[in-house]
């Protein structure tokens, strides 16, 4: 795979040097740089006519010119939140969320993808400088791109985007763009701010210019924390975490009509939690083994504002990813030729006691997963007549792999036993005692292309599509662990049933689609347009691996979606306001569920239903002076599924049903799946209803020199469900209070702040879910009852801090 990534680089710098030998014999000159060189404006700043600029149809135009669902995010804006995880970006834009939770991402609009599969990709895309970043990372932790720095914008893309992002945008595209190097500019800015919790962020970035014609761009920061949830038999402090990340990127420019960008990142997180869990309310345990009566003996107190927790395993996780990529852009002359070739490699081990007590019941769970990608994309963005069109072609290919293992004496064995019992529920041979070794092999191209033509004075109508080829194959392979054996151990039996080698063999699923994307657009005015589009979405297949059956194999996950929007300015662009409504049908919805009850069950995902989700969006800002502005959104978003096959526990009652109810599975299942009921009609996980915020920014001179800035943020959302059709896993709503005040010299060279995450100190959780081991036995009389545990949330306290930033150069 690595071969692979070098000779796509080589074909890449080849190809620059084609053009760069085109260009030697062309004698034509152009004044102007072309709208897709990565030279471009900074997106935050308002262009000329008082717009700002994005890429969300692969090309640099106004916010308000484009038809289509996008809310951005501008470094300022990062800046005065003080976040610290791109996770956050649910507080900075209406109808986002994150689910942190087994294997979770972003949901937009209600639908995300929660899988812990190598061949999973997710519903909302994520991009980062025109780069898919398509490997699973299935740390609880977070992902990589938490500790990314220097980032010029965020672009949230609603809605399916398959027509020029690809395959895995059926719900929509976080879009990140980093800030790219400045010709004939040399400057130092960076920042520096300590918090509660011994909080540190620290960055810097330098520009230097090489020469006229190429410029260097370096950026690092760092980010730790303390931990904040104790461990009251280790005395440790989980939930602690330290980010690194160093990103360089080289631009050479050697004339108005060719760009190349070169950028090479590092990026390192560790954390002592990986996602642990505390108690929220207990269950009946399992057998003989109840975890809350284990953790009362050392004062651990169930509930929902429960910071404690106790265990005597490893809870960690460490990542390390590598990337680099190359960027052409060529100015062909009324086009632009576009190459992006980049390479990933992604490394994460990580530990998680999944027992959640002092005892070695199920205290290792250690897996390594990672992988590498490449990816190559040529494009050609140009103008003909009243056509303005982007054509393009796209490659894929990812190797993702999870080794892993995982043990305890499952109450079975003594607690001082040197042998554990494996719960491994990973393919056909997962009850011989062995550990996993899950490898896939995904590959995939498409053509797409966009027109747009103004047809008539104010009326343009924009037609997309995109054809998709994927082509995912997965094994999965046994290894022999000395000191793990299989349940039946603990009754007698051989450590393992079978000998190696074991193998599931290599399963394979194809699938291709075309899909499309229709728009219409009405200037009704300069600054006023309307606009309807009908798109259709696609995710690929992917190929799941439940316990003792065969690999299997998954449909593509499609959508519909309808939308029409309202796009304004006003008063000479002193207001802007935007609403749209929307609605999305999803059919072979691809789900993950746990099957079974403890000890024996596991997680799989499967073509589990429909669902739908529709609503309507509105964000407004107002420049009520030119020192005091405003700026809110809303939306209001009432998913459900139309169908989703959720396990009953005890094959009889589940939280949202009646004894007797539970009599549905789904078509397609394994063979011997437990009793299923239809949750039709509730409400998607990690979707709240209701989502608003509203910000203010204020700024005044003190002197001739200083300046006051204050900045003030209040982001709410209402309940959603952690667990699908269960009552008892609703998170409460909540709202944050965000704010900023600060000094700095009139020329920006120096600033400094105070800040408060959570001023109003309001108690919150990440979600809720049922915890492991904790949800009593199959059948049983009288019927179990189940426990649950909360995910921590970073700012469930108030954190308070200074900052310092500074920028020199010119």
């Amino acid at each position: 795979m690595k071969t692979l990534g070098v000779r796509a680089l080589l074909v890449s710098v080849s190809l620059f040097g084609l053009i760069q030998g085109a260009h030697a014999q062309d004698t034509a000159t152009t004044t102007e740089t072309t709208a897709a060189a990565p030279e471009a404006q900074d997106a935050q700043e308002p262009s000329k006519d008082g717009q700002i600029i994005v890429t969300a149809q692969r090309r640099e135009q106004a916010l308000q010119d484009v038809p289509l669902a996008i809310s951005v995010i501008s470094s300022e804006g990062l800046e005065k939140s003080n976040f610290t995880t791109i996770a956050d970006v649910q507080f900075l834009s209406p109808g986002v969320n994150y689910n942190a939770n087994f294997g979770g991402g972003f949901n937009v609009r209600g639908v995300g993808t929660q899988s812990l599969l190598m061949s999973a990709e997710q519903s909302v895309a994520l991009v980062i400088d025109d780069v898919i970043q398509g490997l699973p990372e299935v740390s609880f932790a977070g992902p990589s791109y938490q500790s990314l720095v220097d980032i010029e914008r965020i672009e949230v893309l609603k809605g399916p985007q398959g027509t020029l992002f690809g395959k895995n945008s059926s719900a929509g595209v976080i879009q990140i763009i980093t800030a790219n190097p400045k010709l004939g500019r040399r400057t130092l800015d960076g920042s520096l701010s300590y918090a509660s919790k011994n909080e540190i962020n620290a960055q810097a970035v330098v520009n230097l210019p090489i020469g006229d014609t190429a410029a260097l761009r370096v950026a690092a920061g760092l980010q730790r924390r303390d931990g904040f949830v104790h461990d009251l038999y280790s005395g440790e402090d989980h939930w602690g975490y330290e980010r690194y990340s160093a990103r360089a990127k080289f631009l050479w420019k050697p004339s108005t009509d060719l760009s190349v960008l070169l950028e090479g990142e590092y990026r390192y997180l560790t954390d002592n939690a990986n996602g642990m869990w505390t108690f929220r309310n207990c269950g009946s345990g399992f057998g003989t083994f109840k975890p809350c009566t284990v953790n009362a003996a050392y004062g651990l107190v169930p509930g929902p504002n429960n910071l404690n927790v106790a265990t005597d395993g490893k809870n960690s996780t460490e990542q390390k990813s590598y990337s680099l990529s190359g960027r052409i852009d060529y100015d062909l002359g009324g086009a632009t030729i576009t190459s992006i070739t980049a390479y990933r490699d992604l490394y994460q081990p990580i530990s998680l006691d999944t027992d959640a007590t002092p005892r070695p019941v199920y205290s290792r769970n250690e897996n390594v997963s990672g992988g590498t990608q490449f990816s190559q994309e040529l494009r050609v963005n140009g103008e003909a007549s009243i056509f303005n069109y982007t054509l393009g072609a796209f490659y894929y290919d990812a190797r993702p792999f999870q080794r892993g293992l995982n043990g305890g004496t499952q109450n079975a064995l003594p607690d001082s036993s040197s042998t554990l019992l494996t719960f491994n529920a990973i393919g056909p041979y997962a009850n011989q005692g062995y550990g996993s070794w899950v490898k896939a092999k995904i590959k995939s191209w498409a053509i797409f292309g966009q027109v747009e033509a103004e047809v008539l004075p104010g009326l343009s109508l924009i037609a997309g599509g995109r054809y998709t080829n994927d082509d995912v194959r997965q094994v999965v392979d046994y290894f022999d662990v000395p000191w793990l054996c299989r349940a039946a151990y603990a009754s007698g039996a051989s450590c393992h049933g079978l000998a190696l080698p074991l193998t599931s063999g290599w399963a394979q699923v194809k699938a291709s689609k075309f899909t499309y994307k229709l728009t219409a657009k009405y200037d009704i005015a300069r600054d006023i347009n309307i606009y309807a589009t009908y798109a259709t979405g696609y995710k690929g297949p992917m190929i799941s691996h439940p316990a003792n059956q065969p690999q299997l194999l998954l449909r593509p996950e499609l959508s519909k979606s309808y939308e029409i929007g309202l796009k304004t300015q006003l008063f000479d662009r002193v207001v802007t306001f935007n609403i749209d409504a929307f609605l999305v049908d999803y059919s072979d919805f691809q789900g993950q569920q746990r099957v079974g009850v403890a000890p024996i069950f596991y997680y799989t995902t499967t073509n589990a239903g429909g669902l739908r989700t529709k609503g309507i969006e509105a964000d407004m800002s107002w420049r009520i002076a030119p020192n005091f502005s405003i700026a809110g959104n809303i939306a209001y978003i009432p998913t459900k599924f139309t169908e989703f096959s959720v396990q009953c526990y005890d094959l009889y009652a589940n939280p949202a049903t009646t004894p007797g109810q539970c009599n549905y599975v789904q078509p397609g299942l394994p063979a011997g799946t437990p009793a299923q009921f239809n949750a039709a009609g509730y409400p998607l996980t990690y979707s709240p209803k209701w989502t608003w915020g509203v910000t203010a920014d204020y700024s005044t001179p003190l002197s001739e020199d200083l300046n006051f800035d204050a900045h003030a943020s209040y982001n709410y959302r209402s309940s959603s469900y952690g667990v699908v059709a269960d009552p008892n896993s609703i998170n409460p709503g909540y709202g944050l209070l965000n704010a900023q005040l600060s000094i700095g010299g009139a020329d920006k060279a120096w600033t400094l702040a105070v800040f408060a995450r959570n001023l109003l100190n309001e108690h919150f959780v990440g979600g809720i879910f049922r915890t492991p081991l904790d949800s009593g036995t199959n059948n049983s009389t009288p019927l179990s009852t189940i426990g649950y545990s909360n995910i921590p949330a970073l700012d469930t306290n108030r954190t308070v801090g200074v900052k310092l930033s500074f920028s020199f150069g010119n």
